[in-house]
């Protein structure tokens, strides 16, 4: 019988790259090599798709407090973290035991905020603890507290990769590294595009951003240079596709008010999120990607497929998706003058262009394959299956 694998998907009520990762793997996974069975703590919009693909999916609210701090047990005074401990302490024994009554084999964590809120139950269920990093965040103390829970990680990148192995030397050999992947052939193929719907001219060219709007993937300076931009280019035009969290309401409204002239003059477009992301791609002559924090990013390769060229910030991933000034650019993180100037650069030349994005839609077919991604992660989630019931056999012998 194949192994249990038990996906915890920490935020269920969105559906940013790190739930689609998840339902890409469990659209396109082997059931002869792997079961998998989905964990989350609320329903929302994953749960949902989830149970549409017809995979166990078990609901286990966290206690009210420890979803508001995302289990964060480090936060606030030595009080506080006691009485988040407390709190959890209940949660994670219902956990345990419930792992040890499906005969669960690892346990699948989506960020380090999973892995600091399952590290007590994995540990209770003797169960070993997987954490996907997906950002090159540095968040000290934490960091070092989920790499002491986890049994394996794997980082989505070579930078995210290298980034923590470097600041956690002691734990580097544990640190693996799987390659995202897309279905390609879902955004490479022709079909219409937005810009009739959107009363965006056929003759415009148009400049987009796709993601949360907040300050980590950049916006206020994808904003900025919208502005500079539209003074040189008459006939240029802005998509911002996505939405805020709740958090993040009031940065959104700032930004909006900052583009209102160009809002105004039907040039600057916020829709929310698209639906239909490859006809989004399509309705784009380059991608604008200036995030501050990021661990691979997946819309640049989605972007490339469609034979969209992106300028980019040297953010986590950078080194994988994008090979400056041949299927795209770099630019350094949070330097507005360089993104304004390479969009420029591209904007101006419909040959540059045409030739960039032809070289990333090589590169994406190449190298990023859902395939190649659904294949490396069930190979990274049976090898530590595989070595925890060989060191339990051994622990049994002796």
């Amino acid at each position: 019988m194949p192994p249990t694998v038990v996906f915890y998907q920490s935020s269920p009520q969105h559906l940013y790259g790190g739930q689609l990762d998840i339902l890409r793997f469990l659209e396109h996974y082997d059931p002869a090599r792997l079961r998998p069975v989905v964990l989350a703590p609320a329903e929302g919009p994953f749960v949902e798709r989830v149970r549409a693909l017809g995979v166990p999916v078990r609901v286990q609210p966290l206690p009210a407090e420890l979803a508001r701090t995302g289990g964060v047990l480090l936060q606030g005074s030595p009080w506080d973290r006691i009485r988040q401990a407390g709190l959890l302490t209940p949660w994670s024994l219902r956990l345990a035991r419930w792992l040890r009554t499906i005969g669960s084999d690892v346990l699948y964590a989506n960020n380090r905020r999973a892995v600091l809120t399952l590290g007590l139950a994995a540990h209770l269920a003797r169960v070993p603890l997987f954490w996907h990093i997906k950002q090159d965040l540095d968040r000290g103390r934490l960091d070092a507290l989920a790499m002491r829970l986890m049994t394996r990680a794997v980082a989505c990148s070579r930078d995210v990769q290298r980034a923590f192995q470097q600041r956690h030397p002691a734990h580097a050999d544990r640190i693996g590294y799987v390659p995202n992947g897309i279905p390609l052939e879902k955004f490479s193929r022709p079909g219409p595009d937005l810009r009739s719907e959107l009363g965006i001219p056929p003759e415009a060219r148009v400049v987009g951003l796709v993601g949360s709007i907040t300050p980590r993937k950049g916006v206020d300076l994808f904003v900025e240079a919208a502005l500079r931009l539209a003074r040189d280019f008459p006939d240029a035009h802005f998509l911002l596709a996505g939405d805020a969290p709740e958090a993040y309401q009031d940065f959104k409204r700032t930004m909006l008010a900052q583009a209102r002239s160009l809002i105004d003059g039907g040039r600057f477009h916020a829709p929310g999120w698209i639906a239909d992301m490859p006809a989004f791609y399509r309705t784009l002559d380059v991608l604008a990607l200036p995030s501050r924090i990021e661990g691979f990013g997946l819309v640049i390769i989605e972007a490339a497929a469609a034979g969209v060229p992106a300028v980019r910030s040297a953010s986590g991933g950078h080194t994988e998706t994008t090979r400056d000034g041949e299927t795209g650019f770099v630019v350094p993180l949070d330097d507005v003058d360089a993104l304004t100037d390479r969009l420029a650069q591209l904007l101006a030349d419909d040959a540059l262009r045409e030739r960039m994005g032809q070289a990333a839609r090589a590169y994406a077919l190449t190298h990023f394959s859902l395939d190649h991604f659904v294949d490396a992660l069930t190979e990274a989630l049976l090898m530590i299956s595989r070595k925890e019931a060989k060191a339990q056999r051994l622990i049994t012998e002796h």
